[in-house]
């Protein structure tokens, strides 16, 4: 009976856990339904009285929403393929090969993904500012890269730790030079940590709003974030579209880990465990 009660109990707890963490998401997307002066009606109630896409035919419509979405998607996908290249060849390096600086590499690695994203915001404005690259794509990528590469070693260096060295030299014995071999059998069999990597590279960039707010004032270049922000201004918020915003923010990532959901679970799962 204990043996049976265990799981039955664990699950519960999972299940309700997923409720809580899922509720304000589902709040939001119902709230963005809502006519304004209903999100602050007592009671309080979950579904609209009232069903009504005012909020999304108004303010997606006026902040250039497809824009925005433009924006948020150049920037992200950039800095994914940036963070993604220097990552996972750095995790490559200090998985494979024996170096003796390799322990020290990954502990300024590790560091830095301790450093405040405010801090470095100082530093990196004057620096992009030297070279030209205020008021355009590339300086928020860069800088949302400098977070997303150490993330991507640290997830991705144990997936190539765990690969049986044999691989390395039956791909010599085929012809395969180091980087023939990393990009032809390594990359591959990685793919679900990878993949892990990626797809959580993506979201940094895509949530990002204190480098894109820094290093552009152009409101062309603004992304999906920021006209969020600019909602809530101190007069009041505009509670219904901002709802209407974060509900056309976070799909796109939902529908993301919808589609990567089983190479996210084994990622996760894999990287966990040294053989």
């Amino acid at each position: 009976m204990k043996k049976r009660a265990v799981p039955i109990i664990m699950n519960i707890v999972s299940v309700m856990l997923a409720v809580i963490m899922l509720f304000p998401i589902l709040w939001i997307m119902l709230n963005s339904f809502k006519p304004e002066p209903e999100v602050f009606a007592k009671p309080i109630t979950l579904l609209p009285k009232v069903w009504t896409g005012v909020a999304y035919s108004q303010y997606l419509v006026e902040n250039n929403i497809i824009r925005a979405y433009m924006n948020t998607f150049i920037v992200a996908s950039a800095s994914l393929v940036v963070g993604m290249i220097f990552g996972v060849c750095s995790a490559y390096g200090l998985a494979r090969f024996k170096m003796r600086t390799s322990r020290l590499v990954l502990i300024l690695f590790l560091v830095t993904q301790m450093l405040p994203s405010s801090l470095m915001l100082t530093p990196l404005y004057l620096n992009f500012s030297k070279i030209r690259l205020l008021n355009t794509y590339w300086a928020p990528i860069l800088a949302i890269a400098t977070i997303s590469i150490p993330f991507v070693v640290v997830i991705t260096r144990p997936f190539f730790l765990n690969l049986p060295k044999g691989i390395d030299d039956a791909a010599r014995i085929d012809g395969c030079n180091a980087f023939t071999a990393f990009i032809r059998v390594m990359l591959p069999i990685a793919k679900s940590g990878i993949v892990t990597a990626a797809a959580l590279a993506f979201i940094f960039g895509w949530n990002d709003l204190m480098y894109n707010m820094t290093f552009n004032t152009k409101v062309e270049l603004r992304p999906l974030t920021s006209i969020i922000y600019n909602l809530m201004p101190k007069g009041g918020i505009k509670w219904a579209g901002v709802m209407a915003l974060a509900t056309a923010s976070v799909v796109p990532i939902i529908i993301l880990f919808l589609v990567l959901q089983n190479y996210i679970i084994s990622g996760l799962a894999a990287g966990a465990v040294k053989e």
